[in-house]
């Protein structure tokens, strides 16, 4: 992930006295990390952040010694220290009900035969908060805390589409600044998924993100403060584009019982969830 991916691309401007360049260029060297990356070396820190070595050599000792990094003699490289958790659970319990999204989710991995994910947004990225699988999926290609793509996931363009217009513009702006080679076309598939979700109540993505990978998404607000959004995907062989319809209802049905939750403090009732 580069600096920009942090929003911080005024890292070096002067003129805002307020902002700390080496926070910034502290939370970018552990933002570098991911689950596809859990171990890297300083020269590779370096070419994911575009940060001098020897500025990742300071950053990297003062994060060992405050105990969020660790480094391994054996292998030459840094790794996040389980310590680093700390950092997120606070934010995790903000959220927490994604718990009460769990079984809704499961439900309809179930009923699909493909995976449930809820996830937030970071920059132009969608973050995994809460994951499910139909009990057929081997293995979840993808774990809480990995990244999707906004404009070219279902769950992404359902959160812009249902964004503000403050959120979508800065947005845009971010694509229009980061890909300005590829601006117009995005310009292009977020407008159509927006209205498409203004018609249905969710968007569909038909081989967008992988060839071979379909699915619906729809937003849903976790608090007032916080809007996320579902999806359910799977390979065509399990999600079918003729059944995408009925997946996005079925979705677009989830996240009204999820949010109907707020308010009682609980799921309904099963039976008057499947009866609806």
């Amino acid at each position: 992930m580069d600096l920009l991916e942090l929003g911080v691309e005024q890292m070096d401007n002067e003129k805002d006295r307020l902002f700390v360049s080496s926070l910034a260029r502290g939370i970018s060297l552990l933002a570098a990390f991911s689950p596809d990356r859990v171990s890297m070396s300083a020269g590779d820190l370096a070419r994911e952040t575009g940060l001098p070595k020897s500025t990742i050599t300071r950053l990297s000792y003062t994060l060992t010694k405050l105990g969020y990094l660790m480094f391994r003699e054996d292998i030459g490289h840094y790794q996040l220290h389980p310590r680093i958790l700390t950092l997120g659970y606070p934010v995790l319990a903000n959220i927490d009900r994604r718990h009460i999204a769990a079984p809704l989710m499961q439900d309809l991995a179930k009923q699909s035969g493909g995976t449930v994910s809820l996830g937030i947004r970071d920059g132009l990225s969608m973050i995994l908060i809460e994951r499910s699988r139909n009990p057929t999926v081997s293995a979840l290609p993808l774990d809480i805390g990995s990244r999707l793509p906004l404009a070219t996931t279902a769950m992404g363009q359902a959160y812009f589409a249902a964004a503000s217009s403050a959120e979508r513009k800065e947005i845009l702006k971010l694509y229009q600044e980061r890909h300005p080679e590829q601006y117009e076309k995005i310009l292009s598939v977020l407008e159509n998924s927006t209205e498409e979700y203004r018609q249905r109540g969710y968007c569909k993505a038909i081989g967008s993100w992988e060839h071979d990978v379909n699915a619906v998404g729809a937003a849903v607000r976790l608090s007032s403060e916080t809007l996320a959004a579902f999806n359910c995907g799977g390979p065509d062989h399990r999600l079918s584009v003729e059944r995408l319809d009925e997946l996005g209802e079925r979705l677009v049905q989830m996240a009204q019982d999820f949010q109907i939750s707020e308010w009682v403090g609980q799921l309904p009732p099963r039976q008057e969830r499947e009866g609806i």
